[in-house]
């Protein structure tokens, strides 16, 4: 297994004010925040790919491995956080009866290392073998009456439940409010979509472009994670999130009470923008207000971390991406225990994954898969 890099970056980052959750008053956990940084490549052997196209991925169910698919080969990369080391590569077929069928843009590991995914024209399930254990027939229209128009929409972050027994996703066609939170019971062939109206205002910060048969969108979004065996529904523009239990079948509202940041965004925007320019030009207006990010639950702890941004700079030839960086904690209620204002950050992870108590986020190193690990000391 190949080393981590010699050189590590400690971050000291001094004391802050105390913070007050929604629920009771708590001390600011954060104060006494150190982040060790470190680069950590994957043992590839003798295997030949391009690490910068292993973006889709997801964690076992264990925790222990990470898989990412490889677009190029149409295969499922098997590597192991335990031993930082690429495990295998699972073919899959292009064509026929077990083919996958569309792009895959996100996908979602089970027990027994079964992989779901909706693949642009359905919910599937595969074993790691590449064999399709189940097509599921799905009719939105019928179930959810909700017709997804035009080339640019299909159900966002499409999710199955961990017993298999719903699916629960966001239904949005292209340039339009989300329309909430999409449940369909498997069995029954039955659903609803149940309105999230503490997330309306992200509408508002959306911008799109669309030209003749392309289409750009930029801004915050409706996003739906499974965390911690519960989905969670949350949005850029706000602190504000929702919970769904899928095993009580409960959808419940958590509002928090940041100190160090706005806990929403405010102002108009225009949403339609006559060229790329000026679509960019309204997103960077935008981006100087908060923007909170996903959560990640770390099982060593028992806690939420969440990433959030202020002064986003947009990457550009002659510029480099740059914000203000904040992270959020939160105990395993979701009460916010802890703030602190990254100061030596300029960028933060896109996404990860906690494994002993240590937070790795997929970073190529040249031609070398590899991570960035993150230590959390506080």
């Amino acid at each position: 297994m190949k080393k981590l890099f010699a050189i590590s970056i400690l971050i000291l980052l001094g004391a802050c004010s105390g913070n007050e959750t929604k629920n009771k008053e708590q001390a600011n956990i954060l104060e006494n925040l150190q982040i060790t940084v470190d680069t950590v490549i994957v043992d590839s052997g003798e295997e030949i790919f391009v690490p910068n196209m292993l973006f889709a991925q997801s964690q076992s169910v264990d925790g222990k491995r990470l898989f990412s698919f490889y677009e190029q080969d149409f295969e499922f990369f098997e590597i192991s956080l335990e031993e930082m080391k690429l495990l295998d590569r699972h073919p899959f077929e292009r064509e026929g009866p077990q083919s996958i069928k569309g792009w895959v843009a996100n996908f979602q590991m089970l027990k027994g290392d079964e992989i779901f995914l909706y693949d642009e024209v359905s919910p599937n399930l595969f074993s790691i073998e590449g064999q399709k254990i189940k097509y599921y027939d799905l009719d939105l229209d019928a179930i959810l009456n909700f017709k997804t128009e035009g080339p640019f929409s299909l159900p966002n972050d499409f999710h199955i439940s961990p017993d298999k027994s719903k699916f629960v996703f966001i239904p949005m066609n292209f340039g339009e409010p989300a329309e909430g939170l999409g449940i369909i019971d498997i069995e029954k062939q039955a659903g609803e979509i149940r309105k999230l109206p503490a997330l309306d205002l992200t509408f508002g910060f959306q911008v799109i472009f669309q030209q003749e048969n392309s289409a750009s969108f930029f801004g915050d979004n409706l996003s739906l994670q499974l965390v911690n065996d519960q989905f969670i529904i949350y949005s850029g523009s706000t602190a504000d999130i929702y919970t769904y239990d899928y095993k009580l079948d409960s959808l419940r509202l958590i509002t928090f009470d940041h100190q160090l940041v706005e806990n929403k965004k405010t102002g108009e925007f225009d949403h339609v923008a006559d060229s790329r320019e000026r679509q960019m030009e309204i997103v960077g207006q935008i981006r100087k207000q908060i923007t909170f990010q996903k959560f990640y639950w770390d099982p060593v702890r028992k806690m939420y971390f969440r990433f959030g941004t202020k002064n986003f700079v947009m990457p550009s030839k002659d510029v480099k991406r740059s914000a203000d960086c904040y992270l959020f904690v939160f105990d395993e209620n979701l009460n916010l225990i802890g703030e602190k204002f990254l100061e030596e950050f300029q960028n933060i992870p896109y996404s990860g994954y906690f494994y002993q108590g240590a937070f790795y986020s997929y970073s190529p190193v040249g031609d070398e898969a590899g991570f960035t690990k993150y230590t959390f000391n506080f």
